[in-house]
């Protein structure tokens, strides 16, 4: 045991080492957590050092500050400025319109930059969002293609692409999430989580009823919060909507539950759909962004034979040529 660590349980105990009861040596974890917590809590500093660097740096360098830029979604750029570490993103949308096929775009978009992604799809299969992901990456219609050419395709992505998934279909435990995530992090250096979607992992095992059920989630947004402000993950997090009529636009208070995911979000994005017009429209509402403000819409074009709102326009031959090239 280290003098640093005697030292730590004789300030909280108010005592000499000599003085300290038996047995307190065994609580040392708790009792250093807490000497820890209490010099933590409270500490008055003046504009200097540590902070006026911080401060000079929010300053002088804002793109770095702001994140990495998306490319296939330019105009999410003007609305969020970037995607940044530690913060939690909710995107909701009403059933059909499209929250999980724009989450694997987005999250692609990320993960061709070389941002480590992991994927957790509690209600749709891995297989279903691995073909939706191939298809916005190739930019093609695989069913037309030839086996061989799909292959490439697949083998491109394996390669090219820092993905990994949750392998779980179903309702998990919240330790067994936490888990999987923590693993996640530690094991394979990821950087964005995608989980898709809260109800569906939340379920209804052991709710005594709405208001429990509602506290439950409350618990569970806090820890996923927690999750991505201490590992520096950035955490997306799906989310289905109250039940409104379908000429209603959501809003912040749209979101299914308790009030904690609309507090602890720093971004919500509404997948919105107008259907009183002669074409219906769809777009991207950007309704909270805790970075600087800013919010707005950006207009979603659906090709359905691609499963992509921004298809790619890259060249399998380019991407064998520079793999050859790399190898």
């Amino acid at each position: 045991m280290s003098s640093r660590e005697i030292k730590a349980i004789s300030v909280v105990a108010g005592l000499t080492r000599s003085a300290l009861p038996r047995g307190a040596l065994a609580c040392l974890p708790s009792i250093v957590a807490l000497y820890q917590f209490r010099v933590a809590v409270m500490k008055i500093i003046r504009f200097d050092g540590d902070l006026l660097a911080k401060t000079l740096n929010e300053i002088l360098n804002v793109v770095e500050i702001q994140g990495i830029q998306w490319q296939r979604f330019k105009e999410l750029n003007k609305l969020l400025r970037g995607f940044r570490s530690h913060e939690m993103t909710v995107l909701s949308g009403k059933t059909g319109v499209g929250k999980t096929t724009f989450a694997c775009e987005y999250s692609l978009d990320l993960a061709e930059q070389g941002v480590r992604t992991l994927w957790g799809s509690f209600e749709m299969p891995l297989p279903r969002i691995c073909r939706t992901l191939l298809h916005q990456f190739a930019g093609e219609q695989l069913y037309l293609q030839t086996p061989m050419r799909v292959a490439a395709w697949a083998s491109a992505f394996q390669h090219e692409i820092p993905m990994f998934f949750i392998n779980t279909h179903g309702r998990p435990s919240e330790k067994e999430v936490f888990l999987a995530l923590e693993e996640s992090v530690k094991r394979d250096a990821v950087e964005h989580v995608i989980l898709d979607n809260l109800q569906f992992m939340m379920g209804c095992t052991g709710s005594q009823g709405i208001e429990d059920k509602f506290q439950r989630q409350d618990r569970f947004v806090e820890r996923l919060r927690a999750f991505a402000t201490d590992t520096g993950a950035h955490l997306t997090l799906v989310v289905h909507p109250r039940k409104v009529d379908s000429d209603q636009l959501l809003t912040i208070s749209s979101l299914y539950g308790g009030g904690k995911i609309g507090q602890e979000a720093d971004n919500i994005l509404l997948v919105q759909e107008e259907v009183d017009t002669a074409v219906p429209k769809k777009y991207l509402q950007v309704v909270k962004n805790r970075y600087d403000g800013t919010v707005g819409k950006m207009d979603l074009h659906f090709n359905r034979s691609r499963m992509s709102f921004k298809p790619s326009s890259r060249s399998l031959e380019a991407l064998q040529a520079a793999s050859e090239a790399i190898d």
